[in-house]
């Protein structure tokens, strides 16, 4: 009997064996039985580890996916900032800025000069260009993860369909003595996948198959599917996460759901809110200074810059068209719009108000590692024989020898009887 364990080859060792009876033979006085046999209908795993690994890839997919959208919010900044290792951290930026500031003390002791003129136009609307495509870029980046929401959701139904499938196909197999071990291999995995999209429960049933839920609705009981996974559109029109019959919200703690959506509501959010307030705060320092000056028509009190916040900042229509009505220092006697403090205040300002992830990006890079060790560790001992459960691999060899008393005893009976006449 306890050759029967054989702790020496994994394979075995993660197996348990149910016991049936042999298909008989025939004799002369008809059929004869042959006792009981093992067949092999599934994988002992440890239930504790397994629960450690689905919980660790969790884990990983939401660090993974929240690293991923963090480059691309970064990304989406690389035409606005050009990081260094600068104290202030920016390069491009900084030398249109530094540009404009020093176009407009040019313009100040030379206010008739027009390719001046032309020149700070076109500056400040390459500052503007910048901002607007770095908005633009920030919103579509956060559709992106809205859609790729989406797309996992569905990806979680599937697996959750396939799930129960391969629940009833095991039952089946556990009845018939098929090769149930295999099907439970394929619902391990498809387990793990289903929890790197989003963490889930998976509960252990007593005909071989698995329930699993998801933020407490249950998704699949058996060869059932009682519940899915489904979207719903915030006040933001940003897509949540609830239960499709029962309408339960779900709050994802884990998986690339989760991060996406951390992504999303976290720095990616508080990168587009700085880009916008950085711009609207731009628009209205500048044109409270700006409209002090005068332009060579002796016009003043205008604006300079136009627009709310990053999606729509552009130059005046009015100064853009026509240069000689940008407003500065019209004439000896008038003192000009000194831009200088509200560009400076910018240039301080912007590398605090939109700041780079690449400080949060080290710190999940780090925690994605860790992660990926850890699963890493998990699933190598679950493939080694102290992955098997052991509890479970005792309880079927007092099976095993229960069974085959019994056979022994019948067959010591059957001997004792005469032959029939």
């Amino acid at each position: 009997m306890v050759a029967m364990l054989d702790t020496n080859v994994k394979k075995r060792a993660r197996q348990q064996r149910a016991i049936r009876a042999a298909a008989p033979v025939l004799a002369r006085a008809g059929g004869e039985g042959r006792g009981l046999e093992a067949a092999v209908i599934a994988e002992a795993r440890d239930p504790l580890l397994e629960a450690q690994l689905l919980a660790e890839t969790s884990v990983t997919g939401s660090l993974a996916a929240l690293q991923r959208n963090l480059q691309h919010a970064g990304s989406c900044l690389d035409e606005l900032f050009s990081f260094s290792a600068a104290p202030n951290g920016l390069n491009a930026l900084d030398v249109d800025l530094s540009h404009l500031f020093s176009s407009f003390q040019d313009l100040y002791s030379d206010p008739a000069n027009l390719p001046l003129r032309r020149d700070i136009v076109r500056c400040a609307q390459e500052i503007a260009g910048r901002i607007n495509r770095a908005s633009a870029r920030l919103d579509c980046l956060r559709n992106d993860l809205n859609a790729a929401i989406q797309k996992d959701v569905g990806r979680v139904n599937q697996n959750l369909d396939d799930v129960a499938v391969l629940n009833q196909q095991i039952l089946e197999a556990r009845i018939s003595g098929g090769k149930a071990g295999l099907l439970a291999e394929q619902r391990a995995q498809g387990l793990e996948t289903l929890s790197g999209c989003i963490n889930i429960n998976a509960t252990p049933r007593a005909d071989g198959g698995v329930n699993v839920s998801i933020g407490g609705v249950a998704m699949v009981c058996g060869p059932r599917t009682p519940d899915f996974l489904a979207t719903y559109p915030d006040q933001n029109e940003d897509l949540r996460l609830q239960a499709q019959n029962v309408g339960a919200r779900i709050e994802a703690a884990g998986g690339s759901i989760a991060g996406k959506i951390k992504a999303r509501d976290g720095a990616l959010a508080g990168l587009r809110r700085g880009l916008n307030n950085l711009a609207a705060q731009l628009i209205s320092r500048f044109n409270s200074i700006y409209r002090n000056g005068r332009d060579l028509h002796g016009g003043t009190g205008q604006d300079f810059f136009a627009g709310n916040d990053g999606t729509d900042l552009g130059v005046d229509s009015a100064v853009a068209g026509d240069p000689s009505r940008l407003q500065t220092g019209g004439a000896a006697d008038v003192k000009g719009c000194d831009a200088a403090p509200a560009l400076e205040w910018f240039r301080q300002t912007c590398a605090q108000t939109v700041s780079h992830p690449g400080g949060a990006l080290g710190e999940i890079s780090e925690d994605l590692s860790s992660s990926q060790a850890v699963a890493q560790m998990l699933a190598n001992e679950r493939t080694s024989t102290h992955g098997a459960s052991i509890g479970g691999e005792l309880t079927c060899l007092q099976n095993y020898e229960q069974a085959c008393a019994v056979s022994a005893k019948m067959e010591a009976t059957l001997r004792k009887m005469s032959p029939v006449q």
